[in-house]
């Protein structure tokens, strides 16, 4: 077996863990919105009379395909429990989401 120098012993992890991170619409939407949302977009599994729209299928902004609403919301935020996600996604990220967001009531009548 190979010996490593010990002064390069701790920079391994630096190098082992350099692998990208999946920033698909998929991970993105389970990153940061399933949490909350569910896995489908179907919502928490107790109704939540405070925030109706935790459920995305119900959403008229995702029912309608309003891009520009749904844009809106994952970046500002709503000043209630959605908070704004303009420092951790990228415009080409929000992209994504969007688009993954606005298939979700398609992805789920094909399941």
């Amino acid at each position: 077996m190979r010996w490593l120098p010990l002064f390069l012993l701790p920079m391994v992890p630096l190098v082992t863990g350099c692998g990208a991170q999946d920033r698909s619409a998929p991970a993105l939407y389970k990153k940061y919105c399933a949490r909350c949302h569910g896995a489908e977009g179907e919502g928490p599994r107790r109704p939540n009379k405070l925030y109706p729209y935790l459920i995305l299928l119900d959403s008229p902004m995702v029912r309608e395909g309003d891009r520009a609403a749904v844009r809106q919301q994952i970046v500002e935020g709503d000043g209630g429990p959605m908070p704004s996600f303009r420092r951790r996604l990228t415009p080409e990220e929000v992209e994504q989401v969007v688009e993954f967001t606005l298939g979700l009531p398609s992805r789920k009548a094909g399941s």
